[in-house]
């Protein structure tokens, strides 16, 4: 009985340790912000993100994907970027990281946003 249990925990470590990291890293994504939250879940800390349509159009040529990506951003100063890129309809570059596992919030993370006029 020991033993099985022993073999039950150490199978979960390793799951649980194969859930740790980045499936990809510096990865881009150009599109208009449409709308930025700040969430407050209950149990976890509170966390900014953006919802992303992504492709361009411009003069009314371009193409739009029919699904949007999320992307949470963890400092202050790119929320404010994205933010006053919804207000203006400008595109954004962003360079994300998407874990492999989360608890709360989505998968890609932001490291960097630029506004490309």
């Amino acid at each position: 009985m020991k033993k099985a249990i022993m073999m039950i925990a150490a199978l979960a470590m390793a799951v649980s340790l194969s859930a740790c990291g980045n499936s990809a890293t510096d990865s881009e994504l150009v599109g208009q912000v449409k709308k930025t939250l700040n969430n407050t879940p209950l149990i976890f800390p509170d966390y900014k993100d953006a919802d992303v349509s992504l492709g361009i159009i411009r003069n009314g040529v371009g193409s739009m994907s029919s699904q949007d990506v999320w992307v949470r951003m963890d400092d202050p100063a790119m929320f404010a970027v994205a933010k006053a890129a919804s207000e203006s309809g400008d595109l954004v570059k962003i360079t994300y990281d998407h874990r492999r596992f989360v608890l709360y919030g989505p998968a890609r993370i932001a490291k960097k946003i630029e506004v490309i006029k």
